[in-house]
Formats: structure tokens, sequence, C-alpha cells
């Protein structure tokens, strides 16, 4: 057993307006009543109330290059959820790729599809698919002794039309 059991994420943001409709958006979480206007907005189940993110407000711009906790979001397809997200205001920070990509880690094969996004504030976050067998079995296949790039891969994947 731990200390504790984890809550939820709090994510630093400039605009809790525009980290409310992106967030709202990205999880499909709603706005909740917030006690603390203006300083924290919540997002999750509103009766009964039960937050499942929270986001604080700071005014201070984000100034190290890389979050040191974040936030994976379970989705369906990378490349729909990736031209989702910067609809939306998003930006994508690290491509999509398999991971692990085979050979990298001898005898283990390739699990998830993943991408690095930012919300508007540039907190980072990871868009995370499940593979499935017959797919992380064809990324085996497919692998040589030749390095490949994140297309290859989720091309032999099946997960990249190319």
């Amino acid at each position: 057993m731990g200390v504790g059991r984890l809550k939820c994420p709090v994510i630093n943001v400039g605009d809790l307006a525009v980290a409310e409709a992106f967030w709202s958006e990205v999880t499909g979480l709603p706005v909740i009543t917030s006690h603390y206007t203006g300083r924290f907005s919540y997002l999750g189940q509103p009766d009964p109330w039960d937050h499942q993110m929270i986001l604080q407000l700071d005014p201070q711009p984000k100034t190290v290059p890389t979050n040191r906790c974040h936030v994976d979001i379970h989705v369906r397809d990378i490349d729909t959820a990736i031209q989702q997200v910067q609809a939306i205001g998003g930006t994508l920070k690290k491509p999509p790729t398999i991971y692990p990509r085979p050979g990298s880690f001898p005898g283990k094969p390739p699990v998830i599809d993943w991408a690095v996004m930012a919300d508007p504030f540039d907190n980072e976050f990871c868009l995370v698919s499940l593979l499935t067998e017959t797919e992380s079995s064809a990324a085996l296949a497919a692998a040589t002794g030749d390095h490949h790039d994140d297309t290859y891969w989720r091309t032999a994947a099946g997960r990249h039309s190319g």
C-alpha cells in the first residue's frame, strides 16, 4: 500500500478560460463549479461533485523547456487526435511513433503508438493508443538490422498510411 492515492493532475495555466475550453475538449470532462473562481478551475463530474483535473492560474510564462510531470490521454487514433488537439489550440511537440521500437529493448514488443503534445500554455501531455497484438507483431516482423524512422515503424504496424 502506498502513502496515499493519486487524486488528479494539477496543471499550471496562464488563462483559466482558455485552459477550461482546451482541457474539457481533450478529456471530455465538463468544467465544474469552483469555490476558488479566478484562481482554480476544475474538470470532472458535477453530481456528485468530483474533480478529476485541477487547472491552477499561474500568470508567469513557462520558462523550462519540458515538464517534470505530465498526463497521458488515451485515444483511439493518434493521427486524428493530433488534428483535434491542434484545432483547439494545442501543438505537436514530438511526432507519433511506436514504443518501444523493435530491437530497442530485446524481447520487448511494441505496445503503444504515442505523440507528445502541448496545451496553449506549453504544458506537455501524451496522446497514447494501445497497439493490438496484430499491429505489434507486424512491426516486429518488419524489424531488420537497419535503423528506421518513426514513419517506417508506424506504417509497419498499420498505424500510418504514408
